[in-house]
């Protein structure tokens, strides 16, 4: 029951906002926007009605503010009283003496209070959003600023963050120790001045009741009055702060800086200056919400009847968790009626433009600017900063390319520079404004701005100069891509070419696809992530075909990358078939040395090999290898790939010695030409060490591939497809040399940093946990092997298919262990079904029919 309580406080105010709060905790699950709305439509007894907002019933809820008439407190009652079924609590009539005692009650100037802990307040803080976040980090930071040994404490971040917001909870947290506090509107010098000049005038007293101010005696006009008070926040002997609101130019603060021993000063901004940033200062970073943060607030804001946590999460998502936007989008739920879903789909669908998905009218807890629009301030303070021209280029290139991390070495390439038409200096300096601004964060040598910013300036980009960004940022990258030094680079780099495949639409096609769109697909096949590569190729292929011709070297191309995609996820007979029609159509027209013929007339090889035909592979590539030598040079990646790959053709058709001594001349061609380092050596040395184990012993290739992996993760990482490669290679050999322990757990790591890399059902994951579980098995727990390869079974049949390769090792694997661990019969049986089939898919010469027949054999059973 909601009644008068007793022992409330004495202050007629706080009794009313306490009673207030009381009746509103009966309605817990509709939102104070809802809450008001309701309100707003109830009629009073006079047939009218009055408008009451959600910040408004904020404020009466806290106690900052009393209604001015009682006919908004009457509709609050009507509307909960409905909503709840009960009557109960203060009658109408108590409710208007408790509002009237409110309204009549008058708060003591604090400026006449002389008690130690008073306080003197000036300025008005903002008030709280709707549905504010405490952000307890943040706030924990800001306190432990304000209590520790910094004077000034800085919160940066981009509009639209919430940095005012954190700067009012604190303002207000302090002021329970008494003082001077003042709340200075900081967005330029002459606000700065006025509001300091006032609060001069307050502490000396002329703003007293009663007091007659001349206009002199302590300081005749607002400058003389501001340098006042900053010469007496140096000597105050009571506490103070002064938070500095706003900030939109560093310079405004010349001369105007609080200090004193015994103040503290808050400033929001979103400039990250040097003159801002220096000794004193505590520097807090205000960003995004956090995933439960973005949750809490849009359920606090949309009440709890109807949405779940998923559908908020999924809107939060969509919004990056930018709290400027989570707010206006609450705002447009609330305000159209419309489903967070169907919102969230708009969102994400790009088809309608910010301005409409973020109106002026749907504002977000009085925040004066849009998602749209915030941008553009900070963009034209930071034209001011660069070569004039640079900033709004840079702008837009940053805008074409990947949220969250893009390397600071693309934006400086030779293409962005005669984009933005300036030197790589004039480059440097406009990411700098730009960061200096909140548009960007760049850290690191690492560029970022958030999604909604990029989507904001590329609906304000030109029609006209949409195609030339395009290719600017697509020359770019490519560009990069060349003069990346690691993995981690390249990978970054494709992350921003997938970015821009997304937003460029038509502008990537100029009569041919755009070089950089083949990096994107022979990135995924190099990394092995297949799947992707399928669906890459796939998909630009289908716009590739309208848009060149069936004949086009970049259609081959594509072609030719979904068929070998399709192999390497299993399908080698429909990749051979695919390749085979691909090199008919194709050598007609662009001749069978065209190097997306080679590409293709190689790849047929290698599935042929695939199948188990290693002789005819090995034949195929020897013819191939003069064509592309002639063609491309003894050098190029394909000509180094079909040279090693004859070498692997040769040893696997019963040579190893030649495959071996092949493939140690190749290395050391290499090693002259290239270095030790060069990622093509790498490969080399890493293949050869299987042969050096082939034609000495295990030992050997424990050894070299100890050497090769150690290189190749510092050159490559640790997670690329070849140092996967190459470790998988390791851990086997370290088996085969008895070393099971280190092999089994060598395996285990392989298998994380895949499913890591590409995925816990990406092939390369499942193998290196097939092989972990046999070799478990070989060692000291043949029935552990056995229950681990029965449960990988069905996930490797589901990826890659039964009778694929692997999955039918996989079975003679397990028929290994069976035997191992006595279950004779059994193994035999399961063997002999598993050979069976790999002579119905594979040739009698596939490597791993040959071993599943020799170890029947050596069963005694043929």
């Amino acid at each position: 029951m909601i009644g008068m309580d007793d022992h409330a406080p004495a202050d007629p105010r706080a009794t009313f906002a306490e009673a207030l709060r009381r009746l509103r905790g009966t309605v817990p699950d509709v939102s104070d926007e809802l809450l008001a709305r309701r309100a707003s439509a109830t009629a009073l007894p006079s047939g009218r009605k009055v408008g009451i907002n959600a910040r408004r019933l904020g404020e009466w809820l806290h106690g900052r503010s009393v209604p001015r008439q009682f006919e908004p407190v009457f509709a609050l009652v009507r509307t909960i009283a409905a909503a709840t079924g009960s009557a109960q609590g203060p009658t109408v009539e108590q409710w208007r003496q408790m509002w009237l005692a409110a309204q009549q009650h008058r708060v003591t100037p604090v400026a006449e209070q002389d008690e130690p802990g008073a306080e003197l307040v000036v300025g008005r803080p903002p008030t709280d959003a709707v549905a504010m976040r405490e952000r307890p980090e943040l706030a924990d930071a800001i306190d432990a600023a304000l209590t520790g040994g910094d004077a000034h404490v800085l919160l940066t971040g981009p509009g639209g963050m919430g940095k005012s917001q954190l700067a009012a909870a604190a303002f207000h947290r302090a002021r329970s120790r008494g003082g001077v506090f003042v709340w200075v509107p900081a967005s330029s010098r002459q606000s700065v001045v006025s509001t300091y000049a006032r609060a001069w005038r307050v502490i000396a007293g002329e703003d007293r009741p009663g007091h007659q101010t001349g206009g002199h005696g302590y300081g005749y006009d607002e400058d003389t009055q501001a340098d006042l008070l900053v010469a007496w926040l140096r000597s105050a002997d009571r506490p103070w702060l002064v938070v500095l609101d706003d900030v939109d130019d560093p310079a405004d603060l010349e001369g105007l800086w609080p200090l004193g021993e015994r103040g503290r000063c808050v400033i929001t901004t979103r400039r990250r200056d040097a003159r801002l940033i220096r000794e004193g200062v505590a520097v807090v970073e205000v960003g995004v919400f956090g995933p439960a943060e973005s949750v809490g607030y849009l359920r606090s804001r949309l009440g709890s009847a109807t949405r779940d946590d998923a559908e908020l999460a999924g809107l939060a998502r969509a919004l990056g968790h930018f709290p400027l936007a989570l707010g206006q989008a609450a705002a447009f739920v609330i305000d159209t009626g419309m489903e967070v879903t169907a919102y969230r789909e708009l969102v994400e669908g790009e088809r309608e433009r910010l301005a409409d998905l973020f109106p002026a009218s749907s504002p977000a807890d009085g925040y004066d600017r849009t998602v749209a629009t915030t941008w553009q301030l900070a963009a034209r303070r930071a034209e001011a900063l660069a070569k004039p021209g640079t900033v709004p280029r840079m702008l837009e290139l940053v805008s074409l390319l990947a949220p969250g991390h893009v390397p600071e070495a693309v934006l400086l390439t030779t293409a962005a520079c005669r984009w933005i038409g300036g030197t790589r200096l004039d480059a440097l300096m406009a990411l700098r404004a730009l960061h200096r601004l909140g548009l960007v964060d760049h850290e690191a040598q690492v560029v970022a701005m958030h999604a909604l910013v990029q989507r904001a300036i590329r609906e304000a980009m030109a029609a006209a100069t949409v195609p030339e960004a395009v290719q600017a940022a697509a020359d770019a990258l490519d560009e990069s891509w060349t003069a990346a030094e690691n993995a981690h680079d390249i990978e970054a780099v494709h992350t921003s070419i997938e970015a821009l495949r997304r937003v460029a639409g038509e502008h990537l096609w100029q009569g041919r696809m755009h070089p950089v769109l083949r990096r994107a697909v022979e990135h995924l096949d190099h990394v092995g992530r297949m799947a992707a590569a399928r669906d890459t190729a796939e998909d630009l292929l289908r716009t590739a075909r309208s848009r060149l011709g069936p004949a086009h070297p970049d259609v081959v191309f594509l072609r030719v990358s979904s068929a070998c995609a399709t192999g390497e996820l299993g399908d080698r007979t429909t990749a051979l078939a695919a390749l085979s029609a691909i090199r008919s159509d194709a050598e007609p027209v662009l001749a069978p040395t065209d190097p997306d013929v080679l590409l293709a007339r190689m790849h047929e090889a290698r599935q042929r090999f695939e199948l188990g035909s290693a002789t005819t592979a090995l034949d195929d590539m020897t013819a191939l290898y003069d064509d592309a030598k002639a063609t491309l040079g003894p050098y190029h990646q394909t000509t180094l790939y079909i040279r090693r790959h004859m070498a692997l053709y040769r040893g696997m058709a019963g040579d190893p010695v030649s495959a071996r001594d092949e493939y140690a001349a190749l290395a050391e061609e290499l090693v002259a030409r290239f270095g030790a380092l060069h990622p093509q050596t790498l490969i080399t040395r890493s293949e050869l060490a299987r042969w050096l184990g082939e034609t000495d012993a295990p030992e050997a290739a424990v050894e070299a591939y100890l050497a090769a992996t150690a290189d190749m993760e510092v050159v490559l990482g640790r997670l690329h497809n070849e140092t996967l490669i190459a470790r998988h290679n390791l851990a086997y050999w370290r088996g085969l040399a008895g070393q099971l322990p280190e092999a089994v757990e060598e395996f285990s790591v392989v298998a994380e940093d895949s499913a890591t890399a590409v995925g816990p059902r990406n092939p390369t994951t499942l193998i290196a946990r097939v092989a972990r579980a046999y070799w478990l098995g070989v060692g000291e727990d043949p029935a552990g092997g056995i229950a681990e390869l029965d449960e990988l079974e069905h996930v490797l049949g589901e990826v890659l298919g039964a009778t694929h390769p692997r999955a039918l090792r996989l079975r003679r694997q397990r028929a290994e262990l069976r035997h191992r661990g006595g279950d004779t019969e059994g193994a035999v049986a399961e063997l002999t079904a598993v050979l069976a089939e790999m002579r119905a898919v594979q040739d009698e010469d596939h490597p791993y029919t040959r071993e599943a027949a020799a170890l029947l054999a050596d069963w005694g059973r043929t």
